[in-house]
């Protein structure tokens, strides 16, 4: 199978908040790049949705973006075809559609 990534990812874990439907939830951010990231969460919204995100970088910092979900892995799913749950990655995949210079910094420090 292709890889259809345009921009190199890195693997780092990263406490975020997101909001969506007037409600606050938590995950784990992780796998970045400067343009998309993957958010581990039971909270899922639908593709196409936009979510303000606080993501909490390694030195203590925050950075606040958006993102519009482009893909969504429901923990529902894993029991529907058949896969243990604990093998699922739950979450969404997010297209970043605006980032402040702390998620900038953040993405150019990994880039080394």
């Amino acid at each position: 199978m292709a890889n259809k990534r345009q921009q190199k990812r890195f693997i780092y874990r990263c406490e975020t908040e997101f909001n969506y439907n007037e409600t606050t939830y938590r995950g784990i951010s992780s796998n970045f790049s400067l343009g998309g990231l993957f958010l581990r969460t039971s909270y899922p919204a639908h593709p196409d949705t936009i979510l303000d995100m606080v993501i909490h970088l390694p030195d203590g910092s925050y950075s606040k973006i958006t993102g519009k979900v482009i893909r969504a892995i429901k923990p529902a799913l894993g029991r529907v075809i058949g896969i243990p749950i604990r093998d699922l990655k739950h979450g969404m995949g997010i297209k970043v559609i605006k980032k402040d210079i702390n998620y900038l910094h953040f993405i150019r420090s990994l880039l080394g």
